[in-house]
Parts: structure tokens; sequence; C-alpha cells
């Protein structure tokens, strides 16, 4: 294994005219792909690569209209962010790969693990479920539709995530000044692109389509909710570990973010993961 360093590797690749940046981490096998939610970027997933610490290979994408991916006019419905998944694995020699989504990314890798079975060795699906929450779903509507185009310097932006998202190590917001804003002559602006936010939430799956999914699944399947969760119900968590042939649910002190509230317990989970499906092979 190659030695492993803090700091990702910033590859690309195109696929359909969009480039598509993700960030590598060395590590042991098998690799672990790690889809973000909607409007975050393949750097969210920093705490969670320090908690691994090399015990697994790691390549997070930066998601079509996220972080430094192109924001092609359209094409943002789940089999498009399926297909990117898939590229970014061929483009970096990976046949079987440990798949992590968290919200939006919990979402798609349902869809990609349904749809490709050959290509996941195990599922970790974060705090997202084909029926998420009213509130969960409203709150983040609003802080993508509705949020300040622009920031005149880091400290108004540091003060926006401190009142929106407030209760976070300073590790998470000086992330979220890193990654989630660009500079700009006058100030800070979003990586995430606007309309494709929009479009994004516009063309969501059913939930009947996300559980028909769901009950495709045949890999191991790990369902990870966060306690303090508005978008995951302990309901509708329990109802995905009872639709999954080889499901089980980890409950986590945590709200929607637990690779942010808790990365060190999440890698340990995905980690043992990693250790279950090896079984298997």
């Amino acid at each position: 294994m190659e030695e492993y360093s803090a700091m990702p590797t910033r590859r690309t690749v195109t696929r359909a005219d969009v480039e598509l940046v993700h960030w590598t981490w060395p590590g042991a096998e098998p690799t672990a792909l790690l889809l973000h939610g909607i409007g975050n970027y393949g750097r969210y997933w920093d705490l969670f690569a320090d908690a691994v610490d090399g015990r697994l290979a790691l390549i997070a994408p930066d998601a079509r209209g996220h972080g430094e991916s192109g924001r092609p006019a359209s094409a943002y419905a789940p089999e498009d962010f399926v297909a990117d998944a898939m590229a970014v694995l061929d483009a970096r020699g990976i046949e079987r790969a440990v798949v992590v989504g968290h919200s939006m990314g919990g979402l798609h890798s349902i869809h990609l693990a349904s749809r490709h079975p050959e290509r996941v060795r195990a599922l970790v699906i974060v705090d997202a479920g084909p029926e998420p929450l009213p509130e969960g779903s409203e709150r983040a509507r609003r802080l993508l539709t509705e949020r300040p185009a622009r920031f005149a310097s880091r400290a108004q932006a540091r003060a926006y995530f401190e009142r929106t998202s407030p209760g976070y190590v300073d590790a998470v917001y000086r992330n979220r000044l890193e990654w989630a804003l660009r500079e700009e002559d006058d100030g800070l602006v979003w990586r995430s692109d606007q309309r494709a936010l929009e479009q994004i939430m516009s063309g969501r799956a059913a939930p009947s389509d996300r559980w028909a999914a769901l009950a495709r699944i045949s890999c191991p399947t790990l369902v990870v909710r966060g306690t303090r969760s508005n978008v995951l119900s302990a309901e509708v968590a329990r109802r995905m570990v009872a639709s999954l042939p080889r499901g089980s649910l980890l409950e986590l002190d945590a709200g929607h973010n637990v690779a942010l509230d808790q990365p060190a317990r999440l890698a340990e989970a995905v980690i043992g993961m990693a250790s279950t499906a090896d079984e298997h092979f």
C-alpha cells in the first residue's frame, strides 16, 4: 500500500463532455467510493478520511454541478450521477468498491448498487432513505435556494455557516470555507451551481422507485442514521433494513451530517463493512 497522506490527490476524468473532479487518498484495499450530498463537494469527506487513516483507499468525487466538476446546463437525473460514479471507478481501475453515500449521494448509491451489483462489494447508506422527513427536505430547500449569492469576506461567510449550521467543531467550518466557496475579486461565491441544485431538487425519483431500487440490492448493506436527523426517521430506517436481504442498521449520536458529527465512528463502521464484504470474495 502507498504511504497514507492526509492530503488527497486531485484527479479528473471526462464523461459526456463533463469534467469530473475526484479526490483520492491512498490506502489498503478495498477502495471506498464516497458520494456527497446536495450542495456539498468531495472534500466534505476530509474528516472521515483522517479517521480512516489509510486503512482503506478512498475516492471522493465532486458531483457534477458541485465543487470543481463541470456544470452542464442539464442532465442532473439520478442516472447521470450513477454514470459519473461508474466513470470515476473505471478511470481509477476499480472493479468493485465499497460505496458510501450521504444524503443525495446515499440515494444515488442505492441506484448504483441496484443497477450495477457487480461493481459494489458493500454499501453504506448514510442518513438517506426513500421517504425523507418533510422538515429536512424543507430545510435543505431553504438553505439551497435562499442562500446569499456571495459573501464580502471569509469572516462574513464563517458567520453564515455558524448561524445556519451551528454546533460543529472548528475543522468543519474551516473545511466549508475552503471547499464550499471559491474566491472572486469582490468576495466569495458558491462552488455548487444554483441551476444544478434546482434541477436536482425538482427531478428527484419518486419514493416508490427508490423503494424498488433498494429491494434489488443484494450486497451487504449498512444503513446509518443520525439519532438527531431531520431527514431519515427511525421508522423508515427500520423498513429499509427489513427490505434488504443483507441489511443492518447503525444509529449514531449525530444530526444529518453523520460524517461531520461522528467521523471516527462512521470510519470504523465502513472499515467493518469492507472486512465483512471481503469474506464473500
